[in-house]
């Protein structure tokens, strides 16, 4: 187990994949390539930092891995779809630039044409890998943070999750047909290792943004619009809350076999049910004491 550091009361942990291929690369004497790489990818971590605290959100947490990183954002759930899509762009839209800087320096001269090329290819890897309308990349959490509204957090993260699955899928079966031609790319392994290996992490925590949504709002409400849902008494609170569409303030109305109604409840009592009831309150249970 790799410790955590802190670092301006951001939680820094590491990948255990990465200082293996750290290793692994300054075993293979690639010493300069690996210092230019983690330079690129500090730099890419260090603009979604930045675009968070220009929207006023605390980072409490970042994983570094192979190919970019994973930032614990706070409050990012009660932000508008656009926020979140521009903390999840501005990493890959800081290569872009590097990119294209790059590429003048090189026509003026000013670039090594060998440690250049590579911190050419490095931003190029970064910046086009996580523009992928796929989880766990950057591109996927702005697609996200877009079907959310229309589809609900769950419901998209479960469709880009399945094209984050597709890219890991077919980049590892590319490069087993390179390995049968005699050709060996172990950046398409890595590459689409993780894709696999972080979609489903994507969809779980995925899972539990709706409760943290729902309880930042019960510390204080700003102006939502009304989502109204209706449920059967038997509905568990616990899957009624994974439907709730993200920036908006739901009413429950419970509806019973014969057509009545009762409600509506607001998120406030679902919050109060769940607490008092657990995890296995019924939406037929609103409105009720212990």
């Amino acid at each position: 187990m790799i410790p955590t550091l802190r670092l301006g009361g951001v939680r820094i942990s590491i990948h255990p994949a990465l200082p293996v291929l750290v290793a692994l690369a300054l075993y293979l004497r690639l010493g300069p390539e690996v210092a230019i790489f983690a330079a690129v990818l500090l730099g890419h971590e260090l603009a979604h930092l930045l675009a968070a605290a220009a929207f006023d959100l605390h980072v409490s947490a970042l994983e570094l891995l192979p190919f970019g990183g994973v930032a614990r954002i706070e409050g990012l759930e009660l932000a508008d779809p656009g926020v979140e899509a521009a903390v999840a762009v501005a990493g890959p839209l800081h290569n872009l630039l590097c990119l294209a800087g790059g590429f003048l320096l090189r026509e003026a001269g000013w670039l090594a044409p060998g440690r250049g090329a590579f911190f050419l290819a490095a931003n190029a890897a970064l910046a086009l890998g996580n523009l992928l309308p796929a989880l766990p990349f950057d591109g996927g959490r702005a697609a996200r943070a877009a079907l959310s509204v229309r589809l609900g957090t769950p419901a998209a993260a479960h469709w880009l999750r399945g094209a984050g699955l597709a890219v890991g899928g077919t980049l590892l079966a590319a490069a087993v047909a390179l390995a049968l031609r005699g050709l060996l790319a172990p950046g398409l392994v890595l590459f689409g290792g993780f894709a696999l290996a972080r979609a489903g992490a994507e969809q779980e925590a995925v899972r539990m943004r709706p409760w943290r949504e729902m309880a930042g709002r019960a510390a204080g409400l700003r102006l939502l619009p009304i989502q109204c849902v209706a449920a059967g008494p038997g509905q568990p609170l616990r899957e009624l809350v994974l439907s709730f569409r993200p920036r908006h303030y739901h009413l429950i109305w419970v509806v019973a076999g014969g057509g009545s109604a009762s409600g509506p409840w607001d998120e406030a009592e679902v919050w109060r049910a769940l607490r008092e009831r657990g995890a296995d309150a019924r939406a037929g249970e609103l409105g009720r004491g212990v």
